[in-house]
């Protein structure tokens, strides 16, 4: 570890926006309660932390937690790695598969995580590059027994469409209303084929993209009510309630101190 991190008594974030999950490098989370459509992978790069699932605590050095449980996280001021990833990508889809098909929980072994992260985790936190980070997560990967192509599951088509069109239109605009005319579905017919193809509901989905862009344009140099309100938020207080309910923390918390890479 080098010395400045030894050292350091900051609170930092070094966050990286992928197209399938969000990552992050943090020694600031002290999450409350709070629930969220991504699957979390979490692993303490320094030592255990405690992780409260559902009202049973654990304290380990890595965990998987599954879509839409509820949970809160003591970092204790101590690095770790999270990895916030879709659950509708193959990359959801295999740890699914793999870890959590009888359980919403699964510990991950320190000595794999060791393997994995290897020597020089202090250093590459302070000079993260997309480079060296596709090549940390490619060791992950690796340690969440996840290859290329190894679920292959078809999305229904109108879904398909459904997820391109979200990503293309005003995100002020859209609605479970709007969108079911898009497909000709019942409001509560494409909300349940939403939820039956991608494992997270429809609402839930719109919310994450919305948060996204929020971060985007924050990270990107607008104030915090500009970006809640360019990406589809009623008001700034929405969007930190949002935040506050989704990742357990105030949006304020997560940007200060913190640095941004789109990878």
């Amino acid at each position: 570890m080098t010395e400045n991190l030894r050292n350091s008594q900051k609170n930092k974030l070094v966050l990286l926006d992928a197209e399938d999950h969000i990552a992050f490098f943090s020694n600031k989370v002290d999450a409350d309660y709070h629930s969220h459509n991504y699957i979390q992978v979490t692993l303490g790069l320094e030592e255990d932390f405690q992780i409260n699932i559902e009202e049973k605590e654990f304290l380990t050095r890595g965990i998987i937690v599954d879509s839409n449980t509820r949970h809160k996280l003591q970092g204790s001021k101590k690095w770790q790695m999270y990895l916030l990833i879709n659950p509708e990508s193959a990359f959801g889809e295999a740890i699914k598969s793999n870890f959590l098909r009888e359980h919403e929980v699964n510990i991950i072994e320190y000595k794999d995580i060791n393997i994995a992260i290897g020597p020089d985790i202090y250093d590459l936190i302070e000079k993260i590059t997309s480079e060296k980070y596709y090549d940390l997560l490619k060791r992950i990967k690796e340690l969440l027994k996840v290859t290329p192509n190894k679920v292959n599951n078809e999305i229904d088509k109108r879904v398909l469409d459904l997820l391109a069109y979200i990503e293309s239109q005003p995100l002020d605009e859209l609605t479970v209303k709007e969108l079911s005319q898009i497909v000709f579905l019942s409001e509560s017919r494409l909300s349940h084929l939403f939820k039956e193809e991608t494992g997270v509901s429809l609402t839930s989905y719109i919310l994450h993209v919305k948060l996204k862009k929020a971060f985007y344009l924050i990270f990107h140099g607008a104030n915090m009510t500009d970006a809640a309100m360019e990406a589809g938020f009623n008001s700034p207080s929405h969007f930190s309630r949002s935040v506050r309910d989704k990742l357990g923390m105030a949006p304020s918390v997560i940007v200060k101190g913190s640095r941004y890479l789109q990878v």
